[in-house]
């Protein structure tokens, strides 16, 4: 057959495919366009269930606060056919802050509640076949509430936490101004600060004040540390401070933490030189100095201003704790090994004069050390008493923290298993010459069954006019000795507990951080109260989000807790007066967020007392 001929059959057959498929195709379209305007002739969500029309608005309710059994007035909308006011019934359910409400009434316009009897500020929300409708939050009334006069809530320190709030030794009455200590900047340009000082009318006093706050860089952000290996970095903090006890009349201030630079005497005045995590200051925050003379490498003798205190740790652990004692000495509690010191006698200088080659001595140490007012390692506290050069065991464990009781005993508390070769079970205690009480141990028993990771000492007059001492535990414990206590537990002196506290149910979370602190501490009649953070959110089966004010019975009292969520961790509380001069609490931590307004890790707290009714007593 013809080559062409067979081609040209091809090309046809192939066209008249085509055809075939253009038609079948068109017929196809046509039909699926027939079946979809039938299609749009039918609704496709009959059948469904109506949305609701309700609406409960943000509106500001009237009254805009109010306390337990008042009636309140909030805005909304469509409420009107599920309200029932022949039988009193409604289809709905109303709460503020988790807590159900008592419905009064309800139109189409309105809806008026009336405040449970306890209840905290918060969230309101409305509930309708399953569906939540949230409305404005609100602030129930009572006798604690944000002090808007201290303005430094809004701000805060920049870039850090607030671990301690020290009252200024300078008060000689009511206290108004305080110490803040931390991991914090000056500002967010600034690589110094970890040391502020407010009060309680303008909040942040200056740097540089004459005669009470004369500091002007504070401590440098980041430690360097050169363990032989490798250099590490780590955020510099100071986690507080003690004012003197041995010179009443000479005032000064003992600081604590993790840091190598103060003032920048480190980077800047003296090359070489380098604190060691503790030092004690003069009342204003300046460094005590004096000068020596050094020999440079021509043996010349240069006179050089230099820091009259030289002691502290090794770097590669802080000091926990620091106190000063009645007799002029410093008690540091540290996971740290070594004591370090700058032996003058043999440190040389540069030819400048503005460097030193310090001659540093390491001497061991076990958790706890003794020092004088310039450092010096006080080789007769804890020492082994057959080889004086090494130091007592100390802790198999971490040390979490320490507190320092009236008579100069101190409190242990961490992740701990033994303290001297004696069993401890997370904490113990040391007399006053550094020896584990016995009886304390005897006390405490089985200890707790989880690390203790904070604890606080106060030192109080209760009601009656009877001086107290008591202490505080907190941690990932659900025992001690052998009691059922949900993380946090009030203590005696002694280690036995204060058996007229008894801490309710706590749901939802634990506690993070308690402290008695006395609300009324300048009046006739004392109120101390204990001040707890934390995750919980139910105390007692009633919605208390992260903060509680109890009675020393343990009682959530109603005006007392009034406050909104709190979220984050408190590492301090003082009393203190307000703004406007009332009885106030300044809390000092590390949070965001309370009673519905953005935190800067610190605020002041307005507490009334004088209308207080403990139903409780």
């Amino acid at each position: 057959m013809n080559k062409r001929y067979c081609d040209n059959n091809r090309e046809q057959l192939r066209k008249a495919i085509g055809i075939l498929c253009m038609i079948a195709l068109s017929l196809a379209v046509a039909s699926c366009n027939a079946d979809e305007e039938d299609s749009i002739k039918e609704n496709p969500y009959s059948g469904g269930r109506e949305p609701l029309t309700v609406k409960l608005l943000s509106e500001t309710p009237d009254p805009e606060t109010a306390g337990p059994g008042a009636e309140v007035t909030f805005k909304a909308a469509g409420l009107a056919k599920y309200s029932h006011k022949a039988e009193n019934k409604f289809d709905f359910e109303f709460y503020i802050s988790d807590e159900q409400c008592e419905i009064a009434a309800a139109t189409d316009s309105t809806l008026t509640i009336i405040i449970p009897e306890n209840v905290s500020s918060g969230t309101t929300y409305l509930v309708l076949e399953n569906q939540i409708f949230y409305g404005p939050y609100f602030n129930v009334s009572g006798s604690v509430s944000v002090d808007q006069g201290f303005e430094f809530y809004k701000t805060g320190p920049s870039h850090g936490s607030i671990f301690a709030c020290v009252p200024w030794s300078g008060n000689t009455q009511q206290t108004t101004e305080f110490y803040l200590c931390g991991d914090f900047e000056q500002s967010k340009n600034s690589s110094y600060a970890g040391l502020l000082m407010v009060n309680n009318e303008k909040g942040l006093i200056n740097f540089g004040t004459a005669n009470k706050f004369a500091l002007k860089y504070g401590i440098y952000w980041r430690i360097y540390v050169d363990d032989g290996n490798t250099i590490s970095s780590y955020s510099a903090k100071l986690s507080g401070m003690d004012s003197w006890k041995a010179d009443k009349e000479s005032p000064k201030a003992l600081l604590y933490g993790w840091f190598n630079d103060y003032e920048r005497w480190s980077s800047v005045t003296l090359d070489g030189f380098s604190f060691r995590n503790v030092l004690l200051v003069n009342n204003d925050m300046t460094v005590m100095t004096e000068k020596r003379k050094f020999p440079d490498p021509d043996g010349n003798m240069k006179e050089i201003n230099i820091p009259v205190f030289n002691g502290g740790t090794d770097m590669l652990n802080g000091i926990i704790r620091a106190f000063s004692t009645t007799d002029g000495k410093i008690i540091a509690v540290t996971n740290s090994r070594w004591h370090v010191h700058i032996d003058y006698e043999n440190t040389t200088c540069s030819t400048d004069g503005k460097a030193i080659i310090p001659a540093e001595i390491y001497t061991a140490i076990k958790s706890v050390m003794r020092m004088d007012e310039y450092g010096t390692l006080d080789l007769g506290y804890r020492r082994s008493i057959v080889t004086p050069e090494e130091a007592l065991p100390g802790a198999n464990g971490e040390i979490k923290d320490a507190c320092m009781t009236n008579d100069e005993s101190i409190i242990i508390v961490g992740d701990l298993t033994a303290f001297d070769g004696k069993t401890a079970n997370n904490i113990v205690k040391l007399d006053k010459n550094g020896v584990v009480d016995d009886v304390f141990s005897a006390n405490v028993g089985a200890g707790a069954d989880g690390e203790i990771t904070k604890i606080t000492y106060t030192s109080y007059t209760d009601e009656e006019g009877i001086p107290q001492e008591r202490i505080v535990i907190v941690g990932g414990f659900t025992t001690f000795n052998g009691k059922s206590v949900p993380g946090l537990a009030v203590l005696n002196v002694d280690g036995t507990f204060d058996m007229e506290f008894e801490l309710k149910k706590m749901e939802g979370g634990r506690p993070n951080f308690a402290k008695i602190v006395d609300l009324t501490p300048y009046s006739d009649i004392h109120k101390p109260h204990l001040v707890i953070s934390g995750t919980f959110n139910k105390y007692a089966g009633i919605t208390r989000q992260g903060f509680l004010i109890l009675d020393m019975k343990g009682n959530a009292i109603q005006e007392f807790n009034v406050p909104g969520r709190f979220y984050g961790e408190l590492y301090d509380a003082q009393y203190s007066l307000t703004s406007d001069y009332a009885n106030g609490l300044l809390l000092t931590g590390d949070f965001t967020s309370f009673d519905g307004k953005r935190m800067n890790n610190i605020v002041m707290l307005k507490v009334d007392v004088k209308n207080v009714v403990n139903t409780y007593e």
